[in-house]
């Protein structure tokens, strides 16, 4: 069969598969199903019910287009099934009981509901919501926000009300509900002890707004008393009850630390004190391979046994996700499953029982049940779609650097290689910098290399998969020694046979488009750049991005606007505008809160006073998610006006 290249209309017509959960028997399972409901260039989500055999949807979204049911949860006697669902406006808890027809809604929460936990006995719900709606205390014709908090913008969700969000509980015989927590300081997603009489959740609850720390507190249900059980030291997240009644969680004992590799921690809940479980694992604890067609919704967190004894994570080993266990009595640890090239992106694990959502270089996603001895496909939901098309298969290729670090990387051949022959070549930079490349489908990878590029990816210092002081080598050193990296691995790409030096692009987005402005002002590889949601002046993004007096002056080793503004500067892209001579495409959204807009207005402004060629496309009604989340038209078009503009300059 003659292969065809990937188009960007195909994302129309892809499904994605996420967040598993298995029935407490194992028997069952639940998992999300996303579509593109192009008419109305919006993403639907509905579950669906593997009862062992085949699969059936189990909400098809109320007869409404549009309508959105995902975060399903089991009943922990099997006999119900609550799931959010924004049928009747915004996201509420609703209910299905087997054996007694349609759903009912639970919650009318006044700005939806955020997460929710059953009690053990399956007659309760807690869930975390906003405490009320925001009014406009200015006339309806003023068009003003008043700021008064240092933390006052999102990407994604736009200026924060500042409102808290609390927990309540809501009694499924007679929908009798109460609010648990009350105070401004707030509360966190829901996590229910197994005697069900406490709940869990991490939240910061200083009022200190420079102070980012997380802890995990502990409400007596009864009495309404809240305890904060960790030191204030780090960010502690994801709490976890095993069994026996012991409290875990996951992050950091110090912060900030960028970087830094998340472990798994013990709570002393008297001493409020923490014990390292993980110490010795050299592994990151989490999925941080990214790719642009995927669902990230579903656990990638800890989970454990039913005895207590071990604990399971998904973990991030180069340009792969394993699933991964600890044996708590022997400090054991072990693969449970995954080898090869593969990234699981989220699980479930009852009993003997596992379900995964699983992707490779080839597939987006698809669901497998099993146990650790045999583990099948259930789902196959694009493979048609799939069947005549070029997919590419990324051969792994390794450097060794002039400072003695191996890198890893990714060469995808083109639909057109032929042996002896000369093939151009686009290299793609991730973001984060604390992000992963690697093993999974990546859509915009295949329409170039099914347009006739080869497609070159890698893991330069910074990224996550390869140890920690790999990873936070870069911290202090942005566009140091990651840059350097990246520039060699380019360079050392172009002397490969097959690859035409003369026709070599670059692109990437958010770090990767800041680390594309570099290196197009450092070196002249490039015959065309595509610079996306990028970053060109740190000076001003400190004062403008909704993580830059944070996130990005601790990924530069904490300097400062008014003590080091030399080497914020040097540092900064737009410092080496005059040294640019590659045709540059600028791709930005006007809602990026986490790269602003301004940072490719300033960099545009001085290419186009500099005569450079150059230009910009500005997505309306988008944030920095863009490539992943954007409207299905505006990725379309953004896929186009990359594939163009190489065509065009490389």
């Amino acid at each position: 069969m003659n292969k065809h290249a990937f188009s960007n209309n195909d994302l129309l017509a892809m499904h994605w598969t996420g967040n598993p959960v298995l029935s407490n028997n194992g028997s069952k399972l639940l998992y999300e199903v996303t579509d593109v409901n192009a008419d109305e260039n919006k993403y639907v989500t509905n579950i669906w019910l593997w009862d062992g055999e085949k699969s059936s949807e189990f909400t098809t979204g109320s007869g409404q287009a549009l309508t959105n049911n995902r975060n399903p949860l089991w009943s922990p006697n099997d006999q119900a099934v609550a799931f959010l669902s924004n049928r009747s406006g915004k996201n509420q808890i609703w209910l299905t009981q087997f054996g007694t027809g349609e759903a009912r809604q639970l919650t009318h929460a006044p700005a939806g509901v955020d997460s929710f936990a059953w009690s053990p006995d399956s007659k309760t719900i807690y869930y975390l919501a906003t405490e009320y709606e925001k009014e406009n205390p200015f006339p309806k014709q003023a068009k003003v926000t008043h700021i008064t908090k240092l933390r006052y913008k999102f990407n994604g969700t736009g200026y924060l009300s500042h409102i808290p969000k609390q927990l309540y509980s809501i009694r499924i015989c007679d929908l009798a509900n109460e609010q648990l927590t009350s105070d401004e300081l707030g509360a966190g997603a829901p996590v229910v002890s197994p005697c069900g009489k406490y709940i869990a959740f991490s939240a910061n609850r200083t009022t200190d707004e420079q102070d980012l720390k997380f802890d995990i507190w502990l409400l007596e249900i009864a009495t309404r008393i809240l305890t904060c059980v960790t030191p204030h030291t780090g960010r502690f997240s994801e709490p976890l009850f095993l069994p026996d009644g012991r409290l875990l969680c996951k992050g950091n004992d110090v912060h900030p630390y960028p970087g830094g590799y998340p472990q798994i921690w013990e709570i002393d809940r008297k001493a409020h004190t923490v014990r390292n479980l993980t110490a010795e694992y050299p592994h990151y604890i989490g999925k941080s391979v990214g790719n642009d067609v995927s669902s990230e919704r579903g656990k990638n967190g800890v989970t454990v046994s039913a005895d207590s004894r071990t604990l399971y994570f998904i973990a991030t080993i180069g340009g792969n996700c394993y699933l991964e266990s600890l044996d708590l009595t022997t400090g054991q640890f072990a693969r449970v499953f995954g080898e090869g090239q593969m990234v699981i992106t989220s699980y479930d694990l009852k009993g003997d029982c596992i379900a995964l959502n699983l992707a490779d270089p080839t597939t987006p996603c698809d669901i497998w049940v099993g146990n650790q001895e045999e583990i099948e496909r259930i789902t196959y939901l694009n493979v048609e779609l799939f069947a005549d098309k070029y997919i590419g298969w990324p051969e792994p290729i390794h450097f060794a650097s002039p400072e003695g670090v191996t890198l890893e990387g990714w060469l995808i051949k083109p639909i057109n290689y032929v042996d002896g022959a000369k093939h151009k070549t686009i290299m793609e930079i991730h973001g984060g910098p604390h992000s992963t490349y690697g093993n999974i489908f990546f859509h915009e990878f295949q329409i170039l290399a099914g347009n006739g590029y080869a497609v070159f990816y890698a893991n330069p210092r910074g990224s996550l998969g390869y140890g920690e002081a790999f990873s936070r080598a870069v911290v202090g050193d942005w566009c140091g020694c990651d840059a350097r990296d990246l520039q060699f691995m380019a360079d050392q790409v172009r002397q490969l046979d097959w690859v035409d030096e003369m026709h070599f692009g670059v692109t990437g987005g958010s770090q990767g488009g800041y680390f594309t402005n570099w290196l197009i002002g450092h070196c002249d590889y490039f015959s065309a750049a595509v610079t996306q949601r990028s970053m060109s002046n740190l000076y001003t993004k400190y004062g403008i991005a909704d993580n830059g007096w944070n996130g990005d002056r601790f990924g530069m080793g904490g300097a400062d606007l008014w003590d080091q503004e030399d080497f914020i500067l040097e540092r900064s892209p737009i410092r080496y505008a005059p040294n640019v001579h590659t045709p540059l495409l600028f791709i930005h959204s006007d809602q990026d809160l986490r790269c602003p807009l301004e940072q490719a207005e300033q960099f545009y402004v001085a290419l186009k006073r500099l005569g450079n060629i150059t230009e910009m496309m500005i997505f309306h009604g988008e944030n920095h998610n863009l490539s992943r989340t954007g409207s299905p038209a505006n990725r379309l078009v953004r896929l186009d006006a990359i594939l163009n503009w190489f065509n065009k300059y490389c």
